[in-house]
């Protein structure tokens, strides 16, 4: 259990650091008052840090982390106690922090429905059909063909079988390809 932990910390580390630098830093520009910069940082910078942290991790680890959820709304927690924020009222606080626990999951989902899009279509090419025609080969010789080779002249076999249509030859290049598969 402790290897799993381990896992986890490491792979959450850099959005850690990135939410702790963000949440604890930029409060230092808001200032004592409720100012513009205030509510900027609050509604602005910290919800899309914790969104894009959220959306960034699904991207990369391709799973869905509740602890990494839980990061910003501890650093606002942090911040609050250090800069004095909680003297407003301790439920704006709570209120803050429930709508940063959401931004980091709704990144999450953000992430992995961007991420089922370029699944499906990584799925569509690997189902692509392949095309009918066959390839060209370009056989280069070294040595000339045998002298028994001998090309068939096409005014001796007047008798050419025009019944065949082209929708003959594709049901006989599908039931061919049918058999493959």
């Amino acid at each position: 259990m402790n290897d799993k932990l381990e896992k986890t910390l490491k792979e959450l580390l850099p959005y850690i650091i990135i939410t702790g630098i963000i949440f604890l830093l930029l409060p230092l520009f808001m200032g004592s008052g409720e100012t513009a910069a205030t509510y900027i940082i609050q509604i602005g910078a910290f919800p899309l840090t914790a969104l894009g942290c959220g959306f960034f991790y699904k991207r990369k680890a391709h799973r869905t982390s509740l602890p990494l959820c839980f990061v910003a709304p501890l650093f606002y927690a942090i911040a609050a106690l250090l800069y004095g924020m909680w003297r407003a009222s301790w439920i704006t606080v709570l209120i803050y922090m429930v709508a940063y626990f959401l931004c980091g999951w709704l990144g999450q989902m953000l992430g992995e429905t961007f991420q089922s899009a370029k699944g499906r279509d990584a799925v569509k090419n690997l189902i692509k059909k392949p095309s009918q025609r066959p390839k060209r080969v370009n056989v280069e010789e070294d040595t000339a063909p045998d002298e028994s080779f001998v090309a068939e002249d096409p005014e001796e076999n007047d008798s050419l079988d025009t019944s065949t249509t082209s929708d003959d030859i594709e049901a006989m290049l599908e039931e061919i390809h049918n058999r493959k598969a």
